[in-house]
């Protein structure tokens, strides 16, 4: 209840006094609360001022503090399904990225406790920072497999997405690909529309395309269902949803042209073509010039050819 009240807290009326209690309590806090003070101090650094005339003043002192905190928190866990609820909250400062080496030591410290419960937070945490950690991976891959019929359905998603996302591959990862496919397959139509498209393009980007998938995907019945679910989702999800299944559809017609799947997206993708045209980036201009200078004119520079599927081939 502290941590969040520091949140709201405005940085003017953080006094000396104040600072030096959260100093006290910080050496209490579990790593969840570390990094909610942590969001606090960053927002009290942009309001405050007077931290440019005071660099080495309360905040850097606080700052250290918990930091030595965090990483003693890291190196003393032992219960790694706390430790990932802990992790849950991304406090997104310097020093949580300087920590993330550590924090992928703490993991495997304790992989032994993966298993099929947690593998599924531990498959996401992974997939947000990014973090290539192969022990963690085949671990990954070896209890899911192991457990899937303990897994639900719809977790398979979560458990493939970090290794399509970070291009993880070998024998046991196909094996894993292989039982989530079979294990989700006949509850495909469970999933929510635009989830399915995700779970479909992740597995295009690792070269898998379960034939009854797409075939589910490419159905008029599902496209119906999508269309009215994308008037009912965010904007930004509605057009990455949007600009998933156009990959999608561009991958299955030039990978899979035995499934039959058309090309449908020729209209949209000239239109964002259009607007692309519309708002050239300025980098990409001084390409050009340099390009044409170098060629000896703008004529033998040919700007973003559109080639069949509409990729989009510059220079």
């Amino acid at each position: 209840m502290l941590t969040r009240s520091l949140l709201m807290l405005p940085s003017q009326r953080i006094e000396e006094a104040v600072m030096s209690r959260i100093e006290t309590i910080v050496t209490q806090c579990n790593f969840k609360d570390l990094n909610l003070i942590s969001s606090a101090i960053a927002k009290w650094l942009r309001n405050d001022t007077s931290f440019c005339n005071n660099t080495p003043g309360r905040y850097v002192r606080l700052m250290t503090t918990l930091n030595r905190c965090r990483l003693e928190r890291l190196q003393t866990a032992d219960r790694l399904d706390l430790m990932l609820e802990e992790l849950k909250h991304n406090s997104g400062d310097w020093a949580e990225e300087m920590l993330l080496q550590e924090t992928m030591v703490m993991l495997q410290r304790m992989m032994d406790q993966i298993n099929w419960t947690n593998v599924q937070d531990l498959a996401l945490f992974l997939t947000k920072k990014r973090y290539l950690c192969p022990p963690l991976m085949q671990r990954i891959a070896s209890v899911a497999t192991k457990d899937i019929d303990k897994i639900h359905y719809s977790a398979t998603f979560a458990i493939l997405l970090p290794f399509c996302f970070l291009n993880y591959d070998s024998a046991q990862v196909d094996e894993l690909r292989d039982v989530c496919i079979r294990h989700f397959t006949p509850r495909i139509s469970s999933f929510e529309p635009h989830v399915l498209v995700f779970l479909a393009y992740w597995l295009a980007v690792a070269e898998c395309f379960p034939e009854e998938l797409v075939r589910e995907i490419f159905s008029i019945d599902f496209l119906g269902k999508l269309d009215s679910e994308l008037e009912t989702l965010p904007e930004n999800l509605n057009m990455l949803t949007q600009r998933r299944l156009i990959e999608l559809n561009r991958a299955v017609c030039l990978e899979c042209p035995e499934f039959q799947v058309p090309w449908f997206h020729e209209r949209v993708c000239q239109q964002m073509q259009n607007r692309g045209k519309s708002m050239p980036g300025s980098v990409l201009q001084q390409i050009h010039k340099m390009l044409a200078e170098v060629l000896g004119g703008i004529n033998y520079v040919q700007k973003e050819v559109i080639a069949p599927y509409c990729y989009t081939i510059s220079e």
